[in-house]
């Protein structure tokens, strides 16, 4: 899947970009919370993401987030699936 990164591409085009290094997103959970923690750069491509597989009209079109793309490997996650509903 071909990931457009409009959201990215506005928020540096309007200088809304207040961080843009890029240490990937950091997620923990416990019985009860999920935290998904990043800087503005990583917080918003994580955004392009979801809203790619939203738009997608291929219903079970999904994106991996691995330490090989978005995720830091400080994060007790070590994998998440996106994914469009099936039925």
């Amino acid at each position: 899947m071909k990931i457009d990164y409009k959201i990215t591409e506005y928020f540096e085009k309007n200088n809304m970009m207040d961080d843009t290094t890029s240490n990937g997103i950091i997620i923990h959970n416990n019985e009860s919370e999920l935290l998904v923690e990043g800087s503005t750069r990583d917080l918003v491509e994580l955004a392009d993401l979801i809203v790619n597989v939203a738009a997608s009209k291929i219903k079970g079109t999904h994106v991996h987030i691995d330490q090989n793309t978005l995720l830091n490997e400080s994060s007790n996650i070590k994998e998440i699936i996106i994914q469009k509903n099936r039925g």
